[in-house]
């Protein structure tokens, strides 16, 4: 059995597999994943991994043999909600004492969390963070092998090298560029929890795209904590609007969308490339947070009022919004 990423060696990988199946011939996953887009892509590369060992998914817990939380910290309430939610699954580790659980994502990369599901949720078995989800086959193997309490919550290069998506949707995919945010809002727990930006490679996304578009995915949505910066961090540097127009240029049927961006880095060069382009949505999600500078400034958001307003003029048609584009629209 060969496994969608290169964490384990073939060794490990047979001895895992035997593991798995040691008491049954099917064993069966339940993952949901809570808060954004790019935790739910997270999901779908979670799922790939598990499908890949041989797990079947299952929408019940009432038969899951593993039980899998991809967790949001954004706000306290998401967390508290997912305690609330591992102390009700303890019924169901009591019914089957072999059942895995297993907390990742955003919530599992705090400081904090490790420690505290250890102390008060001590039949968690595995955890492992954002920057971490390739390991999870290793730690898997671990669990098998007698660890208690498995857990990772490092950063690691390659986090998706691999790995394919077990996708929900069969039209629409999402299709991360990025990882991390060196914004550092003073409201957004973020770039402590997904760490500084790392843009993946643009041959790397670009023949995912294109694997994408000819199994016959009609709506590619390219996802970053910030794709405005996408590319910075390169070794060769390039721009998200250079990646778009790479994308563009994939033949095919297909439209382009992209989340989540951040008005300090929405360039003329991007907002051209988006109303020149055939095949990237006339949408532009663009979230001015607050009309008070002050506020703005003590929220660390990086551009002023009139900063926000020059970047709608640009879009709109230049200053006094002559010759309107009636193709463009924006949210904030």
């Amino acid at each position: 059995m060969e496994l969608q990423n290169n964490v384990l060696s073939p060794e490990e990988q047979e001895l895992l597999h035997r593991a798995i199946f040691s008491q049954k011939q099917t064993v069966r996953a339940f993952v949901h994943s809570y808060g954004c887009q790019l935790n739910v892509s997270d999901g779908e590369r979670i799922r790939g991994i598990l499908e890949s060992l041989g797990y079947t998914m299952t929408s019940s817990w009432d038969d899951a043999d593993l039980i899998l939380l991809n967790t949001c910290a954004v706000r306290e309430s998401a967390e508290d909600r997912v305690y609330g939610i591992l102390g009700n699954i303890k019924q169901y580790k009591r019914k089957n004492p072999d059942l895995i659980v297993v907390l990742c994502g955003c919530m599992a990369s705090e400081e904090h969390t490790a420690s505290y599901v250890k102390r008060h949720y001590p039949y968690v078995n595995i955890v492992f963070g954002t920057g971490s989800l390739n390991r999870f086959p290793a730690l898997l193997l671990e669990h098998f092998q007698g660890t208690k309490f498995a857990c990772d919550t490092g950063e690691y290069d390659g986090v998706y090298d691999g790995i394919a998506p077990s996708r929900e949707h069969p039209f629409k995919a999402a299709v991360p560029i990025m990882f991390g945010c060196n914004n550092f809002c003073t409201y957004c727990i973020v770039p402590y929890v997904r760490g500084r930006e790392r843009s993946r490679k643009p041959q790397q996304i670009l023949e995912e795209v294109r694997q994408l578009v000819q199994s016959g995915y009609r709506e590619i949505m390219l996802l970053g904590q910030n794709v405005n910066s996408y590319g910075k961090d390169l070794e060769t540097p390039v721009s998200f609007a250079w990646l778009l127009r790479q994308v563009e240029a994939i033949p095919g049927d297909f439209v382009i969308r992209f989340l989540s961006s951040h008005p300090k880095d929405a360039t003329k060069e991007l907002l051209d490339t988006i109303l020149d382009s055939k095949k990237i949505g006339h949408h532009l999600h663009l979230p001015v947070q607050c009309g008070s500078d002050a506020v703005l400034k003590r929220m660390n958001r990086h551009y002023t009022i009139a900063q926000y307003l020059e970047i709608v003029s640009i879009c709109a048609g230049g200053p006094g919004f002559p010759d309107h584009r009636p193709d463009c629209r924006f949210s904030g």
